[in-house]
């Protein structure tokens, strides 16, 4: 998961949130990196073996979860972008039996019914029928950013109008074959010494 600046470096917040989360989901998911890999390198792969492996990722990322929060989710159709996302609904709602259903048509599911005290409302959004950031405008996700914690597939179609302070995550498929399909969530953050970070 990375956090970036538009111009491609990480910002000091972003930087610490990678962080954080990066550690989050090392102790939480079962993983192929271990928590010191996580921690002393400048990205971290953690393969999901299982879809409740892709869950426990999504349960992590979601842990803490805030206001301002974007989460980017790239990956190929199957990859278990929507796996992670139902995943960190729930979590962030504490409800793990809400129905969310893939805003692939409607583009955008906004959950804000749950105590407040729990985590921030959710917009979850799915840009796959998107055929140009032209198209995302009506959506109104700068309000989003703002008022919400977002959640967002194929965050490709964003392209250079992705918030600075954002958190990427990379999901594909490794295996030949259904039986030997594995999830594998990549989580990248800038390197740069803790030093070097300013507020």
């Amino acid at each position: 998961a990375a956090l970036r600046t538009a111009h491609g470096s990480p910002s000091a917040r972003a930087l610490r949130r990678a962080r954080e989360c990066r550690a989050r989901i090392a102790f939480s998911a079962s993983a192929s990196s271990s928590a010191d890999d996580a921690a002393s390198a400048g990205s971290a792969t953690f393969v999901a073996t299982s879809l409740a492996s892709t869950e426990r990722i999504a349960r992590a990322l979601a842990r803490d979860a805030r206001v301002g929060d974007v989460v980017c989710l790239h990956g190929d159709v199957g990859a278990g972008k929507s796996v992670l996302s139902r995943a960190f609904v729930r979590a962030v709602t504490r409800d793990p039996t809400m129905e969310v259903p893939s805003p692939t048509f409607l583009l955008q599911q906004v959950y804000d019914d749950h105590d407040k005290s729990f985590g921030p409302a959710v917009h979850h959004f799915d840009l796959y029928r998107c055929g140009s950031v032209a198209e995302t405008v009506k959506l109104d996700l700068p309000g989003s950013f703002r008022t919400a914690a977002s959640l967002i597939e194929w965050a490709e179609r964003l392209e250079d109008t992705a918030p600075e302070n954002r958190l990427d995550v990379y999901l594909r498929i490794c295996g030949e074959d259904d039986a030997a399909r594995r999830a594998s969530v990549v989580v990248v953050a800038g390197d740069e010494d803790e030093e070097d970070e300013e507020d």
